[in-house]
């Protein structure tokens, strides 16, 4: 037991119910046995030769970082007891719940009571943490009543922490902060708004600054603010001022970031000033997604094992596009991955284009790449949908590392790339690939 009297083993009000599903759990230790099997084969697996490839004791390096954070009182000289303490989850932040354990130990030893923290998180999170839905979603009418979205309280083994779901349909959870520059209202989550400090938890993407997702903004706003991002109402500068606006006008000056490697590890965690900590922890992302590769292999198996949010077409479309920047044009490539849903029309028209012989230049950029990877090259699919479906795509079916195996048999080399669509690709061949291809 911790000093502080806590003991943080997550037990729910529903008997705690895992992060991830039986499906997921399967597809996970596949991945792992994939890539065992194939290291012993003849693929190459750049990713390991990374500095920062093995995971961290992520208590011991989040005590750390917040013991000395970037320009940055440490915790025990900016939280206090009796301070009331809202720590804000990023809507898809990769193992949230073993980073929430340790901070809760970390603010129990700076002698603050569980009674004063609230964990405030967006509806996509809350089946991680055993939060069913009838417990947090309120009747229209109730909400006309003036009624905040409920707190509703998590077990933990010998303690009770509290959670709030956030609603942005709910005016009388929001509080308003202030105007963007069109004078169009920022308003953020109550509980946010009322807490002494604000600790916003985050996890930066691989990729250029208007790929990123802050933590608290628009996620924590109104509907209407979400909805306006969603559509990228006015430019991009214009929308990330009004980030910094709402952040400035919370108080929200501190975060704890964590750089995420292949399958969501976590490689490391950075706090301290907002944009400080930030600024390193994508830089230092970018950094471990960053792809050196000369020449190119015979074929290539491209995971995509992120379960932080649900895998998509889109993670598909940029594995694919990856997996061909570094393997001979004709080379197979495997895309490993538990994607659940069928694609979309134009997706499906990109794939089935091989079988017309055309590509549609109503297509996208990306999806014009994708549909010529397929026309050009055997493109293989493992996912959670069946066989038929997957091959009526033009794919071939794939189940098993053995398949992969025998796939790349007849190729003297082989790349595999974790978590491909996560990957920056710096390849001699890309300096005169232009940007309208990305």
């Amino acid at each position: 037991m911790s000093p502080s009297g806590y003991h943080f083993r997550l037990v729910s009000s529903n008997h705690w119910r895992n992060a991830l599903s039986i499906e997921q759990e399967k597809s996970l230790d596949i991945a792992v046995d994939l890539v065992e099997r194939l290291a012993a084969e003849k693929f190459a697996i750049p990713q390991a030769g990374n500095d920062n490839a093995q995971e961290i004791d992520l208590a011991l390096a989040l005590k750390q970082a917040l013991s000395e954070p970037l320009f940055y009182p440490s915790i025990g000289e900016s939280v206090f007891p009796g301070d009331t303490i809202a720590i804000a989850l990023q809507s898809d932040l990769p193992n949230a719940k073993s980073v929430l354990i340790p901070l809760l130990e970390i603010l129990g030893e700076a002698n603050v009571a569980v009674a004063d923290i609230v964990v405030v998180i967006a509806p996509v999170m809350a089946e991680q943490f055993g939060i069913e839905a009838a417990l947090y979603e309120i009747a229209e009418e109730t909400q006309t009543e003036g009624k905040r979205p409920p707190v509703i309280p998590v077990e933990f083994e010998f303690t009770t922490i509290n959670f709030q779901v956030h609603d942005s349909e709910n005016q009388t959870g929001l509080s308003y902060l202030a105007a963007n520059e069109e004078g169009d209202p920022v308003h953020v989550n109550r509980l946010l708004v009322d807490a002494d400090v604000v600790l916003p938890i985050g996890s930066p993407k691989p990729g250029e600054v208007n790929q990123q997702t802050n933590c608290i903004y628009p996620d924590f706003s109104s509907s209407a603010v979400m909805e306006r991002f969603a559509n990228r109402k006015g430019s991009f500068v214009s929308r990330w001022q009004e980030i910094e606006l709402a952040n400035d006008s919370l108080g929200a000056f501190f975060a704890i970031q964590t750089v995420c490697g292949p399958g969501d590890s976590i490689r490391e965690v950075i706090a301290g000033a907002r944009k400080d900590a930030t600024n390193a922890a994508r830089e230092s992302t970018n950094n471990l997604w960053r792809l050196d590769w000369e020449g190119t292999a015979g074929a290539a198996v491209a995971t995509i094992e992120s379960t932080s949010t649900a895998q998509t077409w889109e993670d598909f479309s940029s594995a694919l596009i990856t997996a061909s920047r570094v393997t001979k044009s004709d080379g197979p490539i495997v895309i490993w991955s538990n994607i659940e849903t069928p694609p979309d029309r134009n997706m499906r028209k990109a794939l089935t284009s091989q079988f017309e012989g055309s590509i549609s230049t109503k297509l996208t950029k990306t999806l014009q790449h994708v549909a010529a990877i397929v026309n050009e090259r055997p493109v293989f699919l493992k996912s959670g949908l069946k066989r038929n479906a997957v091959e009526e795509l033009g794919l071939g079916f794939v189940e098993s590392p053995d398949e992969v195996v025998r796939i790349s048999a007849s190729h003297e080399d082989g790349l595999l790339i974790r978590d491909a669509h996560k990957c920056q690709v710096n390849h001699a061949s890309l300096e005169n690939e232009t940007e309208s291809t990305q």
